[in-house]
């Protein structure tokens, strides 16, 4: 009697037959309308961001108080040659204050959708042309999340896959997705454009 059938009779006929459980992971956050998710929005604005707290710092042979703020959203790729903060030092009083500079104009985070793991697909950089609604940072990074998806190899046995996937680890909230259009109540195709070249706003395809 060889190994494989030693298994079978102690553990039964279907041994081979189990897959091994898996304890499920999930890391769940929310995005936005600018198409960033929650930790990279200030709290002044309802964001997550974790601005660093105060501390002091040795420079010079003497203790200087660093303050860091922030106001906005940094879910934007940022261009090249960005400064990411902007340092202002008062040497009599010996502190320096740290702005964060923003990289995206987003002024309030508007929950959406719910994310599992979005890792920094939801990153993305905001476009040359903001007329063009398919290069919106939100839509981009849904495409992105979708190839991503689709190049995994359970999608590479099972072609439906990594849409049943797409589907589980993006939720609309529910409510949330309304055109922002006064009077308009449409929740079909609903999809963030931006206003005046700068800030978002979900839109219908009549609005858009």
């Amino acid at each position: 009697m060889g190994v494989s059938d030693e298994l079978r009779d102690s553990f039964g006929q279907e041994f081979f037959n189990r897959r091994s459980e898996r304890v499920a992971y999930h890391n769940w956050t929310t995005v936005c309308v600018c198409g960033h998710i929650a930790k990279f929005h200030s709290e002044t604005i309802g964001g997550e961001y974790q601005v660093p707290e105060m501390r002091t710092q040795r420079i010079g042979g003497e203790d200087v108080t660093v303050t860091t703020t922030f106001d906005g959203c940094t879910g934007a790729m940022p261009g090249r040659g960005f400064q990411n903060e902007t340092q202002t030092i008062n040497r009599e009083a010996l502190t320096i204050m740290v702005v964060v500079n923003p990289t995206c104009p987003c002024t309030e985070f508007r929950e959406v959708a719910k994310l599992d793991r979005p890792n920094r697909y939801f990153n993305q950089r905001l476009p040359v042309d903001r007329k063009d609604h398919q290069r919106h940072p939100l839509v981009v990074g849904l495409r992105a999340f979708s190839t991503h998806l689709s190049r995994r190899r359970a999608a590479l046995s099972d072609p439906a896959w990594a849409s049943a996937e797409l589907d589980r680890r993006f939720i609309w909230i529910e409510g949330k997705r309304v055109c922002a259009i006064s009077r308009c109540n449409t929740t079909d195709d609903v999809w963030p454009v931006f206003i005046d070249g700068e800030l978002s706003e979900l839109r219908c395809s009549k609005h858009r």
